[in-house]
């Protein structure tokens, strides 16, 4: 199982080095860029279909919350990533006021982020177990944590 599970990793792990390398500055309307989140997307779908072991009974009502809760989770990734563009686009020229406003809305959708995602556990709980939510949300940190090294090595420091 772990095998599964670190094979998958990696997979999501070249996708999102690829997405945050050459189009998470783009501008959110290029298709380009949605093809690659698109299919970041898809990987994470099957990751987690092959690592959670979901019942054929729970199945339907799990990729039902599933799905609500990942179209919330990418609206506030789109942002980020616009986010991040946007430091890219004024990075040379970064004034205070604008370090300023790049934290500000950086915790602010960090904080919107982890309401959804306690939003969301009773939703889970509701269709599978404390314990298979708990390693749903496993699967999820370590997702993110591979997303997040990959943008943090893209991404430079402030000078």
């Amino acid at each position: 199982m772990f095998k599964v599970l670190l094979k998958t990793l990696l997979l999501v792990a070249a996708s999102s080095l690829w997405l945050v390398s050459t189009t998470a500055y783009s501008s959110h309307d290029d298709p380009e860029a949605a093809a690659i989140l698109q299919q970041l997307e898809e990987n994470r779908r099957l990751i987690v279909a092959e690592n959670m072991h979901i019942s054929e009974a729970a199945e339907a009502d799990f990729w039902a919350v599933y799905d609500t809760y990942r179209l919330e989770i990418g609206v506030l990734d789109a942002e980020g990533f616009k986010l991040l563009g946007e430091f890219r686009d004024h990075f040379e020229e970064l004034s205070d006021v604008r370090a300023d406003k790049v934290m500000s809305t950086y915790f602010e959708l960090e904080q919107k982020t982890l309401a959804v995602r306690q939003a969301y556990i009773g939703k889970f709980n509701a269709v599978i177990s404390p314990k298979q939510t708990l390693r749903f949300y496993q699967i999820e940190n370590k997702l993110a944590a591979i997303i997040q090294a990959d943008i943090s090595a893209v991404t430079p420091l402030v000078p």
